[in-house]
């Protein structure tokens, strides 16, 4: 069964990403001539992907916020945790992985998701169950980075986090707890798996005991938590400073 995607930022970087099949893109036929526009049109062209125009009424049976474009495609690729490893080998990089611990918003999983891809994250790891999956909304939400994410979905966490142990990679958890390290003090330059809890309810047990260590952002307000995207995308910014990438890239 084909998926739905919308939005003109989705449509390109799913063309642009060319890992799943595309079987047509359609344009509403009220849409005019843009640059965006163009590049998809074009990178359709390239694959040989039949670009249709239809009308915009057309289009809202098939998603709301489509921007005047749809595209008709396959599911979308996932990989296993072993690959991801593979590919930062291949990179001769230093691996930089998070674990997503049942985050249910799509919301907060595109924008997390948007924000990993724009630090060269290597890989990020989500739940089957109890957690926002691949939606068209999140490629939306997403602005399309999703399409170039390299995403393994487990049935355990926990299992991951050890096999992830044993290959050298540190996990660290995002807790905000009087025992865990301020993200300033914490050393995130080696091979880290950063672990984002679920919204409201943070890491959950067994999780939380499974991470090398916990990390913490201060906080002197009257709240005492952050929207899981807006930590996630905080800290991914932290890490990547640690890892002197802004110097070196």
């Amino acid at each position: 069964m084909a998926e739905i995607l919308y939005g003109r930022n989705a449509a390109r970087e799913c063309l642009r990403a060319r890992r799943r099949h595309v079987h047509e893109v359609l344009i509403a036929d009220t849409v005019q001539a843009s640059s965006i526009i163009d590049e998809i049109t074009l990178l359709a062209g390239r694959a040989k992907v039949p670009v249709k125009r239809v009308s915009r009424k057309n289009l809202d049976k098939l998603a709301g916020g489509h921007q005047g474009v749809v595209l008709k495609t396959g599911r979308y690729p996932t990989v296993d945790v072993e690959d991801i490893l593979h590919r930062t080998a291949k990179l001769d990089e230093t691996p930089f992985i998070i674990v997503l611990d049942h985050i249910e918003d799509p919301h907060n999983l595109g924008a997390i998701l948007r924000t990993a891809e724009v630090v060269g994250v290597h890989g990020v790891v989500l739940p089957k169950q109890r957690a926002a999956g691949i939606t068209p909304t999140v490629v939306n939400v997403s602005a399309g980075a999703v399409e170039h994410m390299w995403i393994a979905e487990v049935p355990n966490l926990v299992q991951v986090l050890k096999w992830l142990k044993e290959e050298a990679v540190w996990i660290a958890g995002v807790e905000f707890e009087p025992q865990a390290q301020f993200y300033h003090q914490a050393n995130l330059s080696g091979s880290l798996a950063l672990v984002v809890g679920s919204e409201g309810k943070g890491l959950s047990r067994l999780v939380k005991e499974t991470c090398d260590f916990l990390v913490k952002l201060p906080m002197r307000g009257h709240i005492d938590s952050l929207n899981a995207s807006v930590a996630c995308s905080l800290m991914l910014y932290e890490v990547w400073r640690a890892r002197d990438f802004v110097n070196n890239d």
